[in-house]
Protein backbone atom coordinates (compact mmCIF):
# COMPACT_ATOMS: atom_id res chain seq x y z
CA UNK A 1 0.00 0.00 0.00
CA UNK A 2 1.29 3.44 -0.95
CA UNK A 3 1.84 6.00 1.81
CA UNK A 4 -0.27 8.33 -0.34
CA UNK A 5 -3.33 6.18 0.46
CA UNK A 6 -3.79 4.48 3.81
CA UNK A 7 -6.35 1.85 4.81
CA UNK A 8 -7.47 0.61 8.19
CA UNK A 9 -10.39 -1.45 9.46
CA UNK A 10 -12.41 -0.30 12.44
CA UNK A 11 -15.51 -2.10 13.64
CA UNK A 12 -16.33 -3.58 10.25
CA UNK A 13 -15.69 -0.36 8.33
CA UNK A 14 -12.76 0.17 6.01
CA UNK A 15 -11.30 3.67 6.17
CA UNK A 16 -9.53 4.77 2.98
CA UNK A 17 -7.54 7.96 3.58
CA UNK A 18 -6.04 10.17 0.88
CA UNK A 19 -2.79 11.05 2.58
CA UNK A 20 -1.09 13.92 0.76
CA UNK A 21 -2.34 16.76 2.96
CA UNK A 22 0.55 19.04 2.04
CA UNK A 23 -0.64 18.82 -1.60
CA UNK A 24 -4.36 18.98 -0.76
CA UNK A 25 -4.42 15.28 -1.62
CA UNK A 26 -3.72 15.98 -5.29
CA UNK A 27 -3.84 12.81 -7.36
CA UNK A 28 -0.64 11.36 -8.75
CA UNK A 29 0.34 7.86 -9.79
CA UNK A 30 1.00 6.83 -6.18
CA UNK A 31 -2.52 7.88 -5.19
CA UNK A 32 -4.09 6.01 -8.10
CA UNK A 33 -2.16 2.82 -7.42
CA UNK A 34 -2.88 3.19 -3.72
CA UNK A 35 -6.60 3.47 -4.42
CA UNK A 36 -6.54 0.35 -6.57
CA UNK A 37 -4.83 -1.57 -3.79
CA UNK A 38 -7.19 -0.16 -1.18
CA UNK A 39 -10.36 -1.15 -3.03
CA UNK A 40 -8.98 -4.63 -3.66
CA UNK A 41 -8.28 -4.98 0.06
CA UNK A 42 -11.72 -3.67 1.03
CA UNK A 43 -13.46 -5.97 -1.40
CA UNK A 44 -11.68 -9.13 -0.28
CA UNK A 45 -11.57 -8.57 3.48
CA UNK A 46 -14.45 -10.49 5.12
CA UNK A 47 -14.19 -8.31 8.22
CA UNK A 48 -15.17 -5.21 6.21
CA UNK A 49 -18.78 -4.59 5.27
CA UNK A 50 -18.59 -1.01 4.01
CA UNK A 51 -15.94 1.65 3.46
CA UNK A 52 -15.36 5.38 3.74
CA UNK A 53 -13.14 7.46 1.43
CA UNK A 54 -11.91 10.70 2.99
CA UNK A 55 -9.05 13.14 2.69
CA UNK A 56 -6.59 14.18 5.36
CA UNK A 57 -5.80 17.83 5.93
CA UNK A 58 -7.70 20.83 4.58
CA UNK A 59 -9.30 19.19 1.54
CA UNK A 60 -10.89 16.02 0.29
CA UNK A 61 -8.94 16.22 -2.96
CA UNK A 62 -7.96 19.24 -5.04
CA UNK A 63 -7.76 17.20 -8.25
CA UNK A 64 -4.94 15.86 -10.36
CA UNK A 65 -1.38 16.82 -9.60
CA UNK A 66 -0.97 19.43 -12.34
CA UNK A 67 2.75 19.85 -11.69
CA UNK A 68 3.35 16.15 -12.29
CA UNK A 69 0.96 16.15 -15.27
CA UNK A 70 2.71 19.06 -16.96
CA UNK A 71 5.97 17.09 -17.02
CA UNK A 72 4.51 13.98 -18.65
CA UNK A 73 5.01 12.90 -22.23
CA UNK A 74 2.09 11.47 -24.18
CA UNK A 75 2.84 7.89 -23.13
CA UNK A 76 3.04 8.75 -19.43
CA UNK A 77 -0.16 10.77 -19.67
CA UNK A 78 -1.96 7.89 -21.38
CA UNK A 79 -0.83 5.48 -18.65
CA UNK A 80 -1.97 7.85 -15.91
CA UNK A 81 -5.41 8.40 -17.45
CA UNK A 82 -5.69 4.63 -17.82
CA UNK A 83 -5.14 4.32 -14.07
CA UNK A 84 -7.97 6.80 -13.44
CA UNK A 85 -10.26 4.55 -15.48
CA UNK A 86 -9.10 1.46 -13.60
CA UNK A 87 -9.87 3.15 -10.29
CA UNK A 88 -13.37 4.07 -11.46
CA UNK A 89 -14.04 0.50 -12.57
CA UNK A 90 -12.66 -0.89 -9.30
CA UNK A 91 -14.90 1.32 -7.17
CA UNK A 92 -17.95 0.33 -9.18
CA UNK A 93 -17.06 -3.35 -9.10
CA UNK A 94 -16.33 -3.47 -5.37
CA UNK A 95 -19.06 -5.54 -3.65
CA UNK A 96 -18.91 -3.30 -0.56
CA UNK A 97 -20.63 0.11 -0.52
CA UNK A 98 -18.19 3.04 -0.40
CA UNK A 99 -19.14 6.35 1.22
CA UNK A 100 -17.37 9.56 0.19
CA UNK A 101 -16.95 11.94 3.15
CA UNK A 102 -16.14 15.24 1.46
CA UNK A 103 -14.74 18.34 3.11
CA UNK A 104 -12.96 21.36 1.68
CA UNK A 105 -12.24 21.20 -2.02
CA UNK A 106 -13.34 18.34 -4.26
CA UNK A 107 -12.21 19.59 -7.64
CA UNK A 108 -11.64 17.89 -11.01
CA UNK A 109 -10.22 14.47 -10.15
CA UNK A 110 -11.35 14.97 -6.56
CA UNK A 111 -14.91 15.55 -7.76
CA UNK A 112 -14.55 12.40 -9.83
CA UNK A 113 -13.37 10.38 -6.82
CA UNK A 114 -16.43 11.49 -4.87
CA UNK A 115 -18.71 10.61 -7.78
CA UNK A 116 -17.43 7.05 -8.17
CA UNK A 117 -18.34 6.34 -4.55
CA UNK A 118 -21.80 4.91 -3.97
CA UNK A 119 -22.96 7.40 -1.32
CA UNK A 120 -21.75 10.95 -0.77
CA UNK A 121 -22.03 13.15 2.30
CA UNK A 122 -20.47 16.59 2.57
CA UNK A 123 -19.26 18.92 5.27
CA UNK A 124 -20.81 22.36 5.15
CA UNK A 125 -17.48 23.77 3.91
CA UNK A 126 -17.26 21.44 0.90
CA UNK A 127 -16.76 22.92 -2.56
CA UNK A 128 -17.23 20.93 -5.78
CA UNK A 129 -16.02 21.95 -9.20
CA UNK A 130 -14.89 20.80 -12.62
CA UNK A 131 -12.16 23.17 -13.84
CA UNK A 132 -11.06 20.87 -16.69
CA UNK A 133 -12.58 22.84 -19.58
CA UNK A 134 -10.56 26.05 -19.00
CA UNK A 135 -7.42 23.90 -19.07
CA UNK A 136 -8.49 22.31 -22.34
CA UNK A 137 -9.02 18.92 -20.69
CA UNK A 138 -12.08 16.71 -20.50
CA UNK A 139 -13.56 14.65 -17.64
CA UNK A 140 -12.26 11.19 -16.73
CA UNK A 141 -13.14 8.34 -14.37
CA UNK A 142 -16.54 7.73 -15.93
CA UNK A 143 -17.70 11.28 -15.19
CA UNK A 144 -19.51 11.65 -18.54
CA UNK A 145 -21.43 8.45 -17.78
CA UNK A 146 -22.14 8.91 -14.08
CA UNK A 147 -22.74 12.62 -13.55
CA UNK A 148 -25.78 13.03 -15.84
CA UNK A 149 -27.29 9.90 -14.29
CA UNK A 150 -26.83 11.31 -10.80
CA UNK A 151 -27.90 14.94 -11.31
CA UNK A 152 -29.35 15.08 -14.84
CA UNK A 153 -27.85 16.09 -18.17
CA UNK A 154 -28.49 19.84 -17.93
CA UNK A 155 -26.84 20.39 -14.54
CA UNK A 156 -23.99 18.05 -15.51
CA UNK A 157 -23.22 20.01 -18.68
CA UNK A 158 -23.47 23.30 -16.80
CA UNK A 159 -20.95 22.14 -14.19
CA UNK A 160 -18.56 20.79 -16.81
CA UNK A 161 -18.74 23.61 -19.36
CA UNK A 162 -19.11 26.64 -17.10
CA UNK A 163 -16.43 25.45 -14.65
CA UNK A 164 -18.10 27.20 -11.73
CA UNK A 165 -17.61 25.83 -8.24
CA UNK A 166 -20.68 24.97 -6.18
CA UNK A 167 -21.01 24.81 -2.42
CA UNK A 168 -22.35 21.92 -0.35
CA UNK A 169 -25.87 23.33 -0.23
CA UNK A 170 -26.08 23.55 -4.01
CA UNK A 171 -24.56 20.07 -4.32
CA UNK A 172 -27.31 18.70 -2.09
CA UNK A 173 -30.06 20.55 -3.96
CA UNK A 174 -29.11 18.88 -7.27
CA UNK A 175 -28.67 15.45 -5.73
CA UNK A 176 -24.90 15.26 -5.91
CA UNK A 177 -24.66 14.62 -2.17
CA UNK A 178 -27.22 12.99 0.05
CA UNK A 179 -26.68 15.11 3.14
CA UNK A 180 -24.71 18.08 4.42
CA UNK A 181 -23.38 18.05 7.99
CA UNK A 182 -21.23 20.34 10.15
CA UNK A 183 -17.55 19.82 9.39
CA UNK A 184 -16.82 18.66 12.93
CA UNK A 185 -19.40 15.88 12.48
CA UNK A 186 -18.43 14.70 8.99
CA UNK A 187 -16.40 11.60 9.83
CA UNK A 188 -18.68 10.64 12.70
CA UNK A 189 -21.72 10.83 10.41
CA UNK A 190 -19.91 8.84 7.73
CA UNK A 191 -18.89 6.24 10.31
CA UNK A 192 -22.45 5.85 11.55
CA UNK A 193 -23.74 5.42 8.02
CA UNK A 194 -21.08 2.92 6.98
CA UNK A 195 -21.27 1.00 10.26
CA UNK A 196 -25.01 0.56 9.83
CA UNK A 197 -24.54 -0.89 6.36
CA UNK A 198 -21.65 -3.05 7.56
CA UNK A 199 -23.94 -4.89 9.97
CA UNK A 200 -26.20 -6.10 7.17
CA UNK A 201 -25.69 -9.37 5.23
CA UNK A 202 -22.91 -8.92 2.68
CA UNK A 203 -24.85 -10.68 -0.07
CA UNK A 204 -27.73 -8.21 0.12
CA UNK A 205 -25.41 -5.22 -0.01
CA UNK A 206 -23.51 -6.62 -2.99
CA UNK A 207 -26.68 -7.55 -4.89
CA UNK A 208 -28.29 -4.17 -4.23
CA UNK A 209 -25.23 -2.25 -5.39
CA UNK A 210 -24.67 -4.30 -8.52
CA UNK A 211 -28.39 -4.39 -9.29
CA UNK A 212 -28.72 -0.61 -9.43
CA UNK A 213 -25.61 -0.16 -11.53
CA UNK A 214 -26.43 -3.00 -13.93
CA UNK A 215 -29.94 -1.62 -14.45
CA UNK A 216 -28.77 1.84 -15.52
CA UNK A 217 -28.62 0.91 -19.18
CA UNK A 218 -30.74 -2.21 -19.25
CA UNK A 219 -34.40 -2.68 -20.02
CA UNK A 220 -37.12 -3.06 -17.41
CA UNK A 221 -37.40 -6.73 -18.32
CA UNK A 222 -33.69 -7.24 -17.76
CA UNK A 223 -33.90 -5.43 -14.43
CA UNK A 224 -36.71 -7.56 -13.03
CA UNK A 225 -35.03 -10.77 -14.21
CA UNK A 226 -31.81 -9.71 -12.49
CA UNK A 227 -33.74 -8.76 -9.35
CA UNK A 228 -35.34 -12.19 -9.19
CA UNK A 229 -31.97 -13.94 -9.54
CA UNK A 230 -30.43 -11.67 -6.91
CA UNK A 231 -33.27 -12.27 -4.45
CA UNK A 232 -32.89 -16.03 -4.82
CA UNK A 233 -29.16 -15.72 -4.13
CA UNK A 234 -29.87 -13.60 -1.07
CA UNK A 235 -32.54 -16.01 0.16
CA UNK A 236 -30.07 -18.90 0.01
CA UNK A 237 -27.63 -17.11 2.32
CA UNK A 238 -27.75 -18.48 5.93
CA UNK A 239 -27.42 -15.03 7.43
CA UNK A 240 -30.42 -13.79 5.49
CA UNK A 241 -32.45 -16.81 6.56
CA UNK A 242 -31.59 -16.12 10.21
CA UNK A 243 -32.61 -12.47 9.82
CA UNK A 244 -35.96 -13.48 8.34
CA UNK A 245 -36.59 -15.86 11.21
CA UNK A 246 -35.74 -13.18 13.80
CA UNK A 247 -37.99 -10.66 12.09
CA UNK A 248 -40.86 -13.14 11.84
CA UNK A 249 -40.52 -14.03 15.53
CA UNK A 250 -40.54 -10.37 16.51
CA UNK A 251 -43.68 -9.72 14.49
CA UNK A 252 -45.45 -12.66 16.11
CA UNK A 253 -44.46 -11.42 19.55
Amino acid sequence: MSDAVQVEERDGVGWIALNRPEKLNAINEAVLRGLLAAVAQIGSDPAIGAAILHGRGRAFCAGGDITAMSRMDAGEFDRTIGLYMQVAAAFRGCPKPIVAAVHGHALAGGFELALICDVRIAADDAVFGLPDAPLGLSPTSGMTYLLPRVIGLGPALELALCAEDIDAGRAASIGLVGRVVPGARLLAEAAELAARMATWPRVGLAMTKSGFYDALDGTFEQAIAAEQAAELQCFADPGVAANLQRFASRKRG
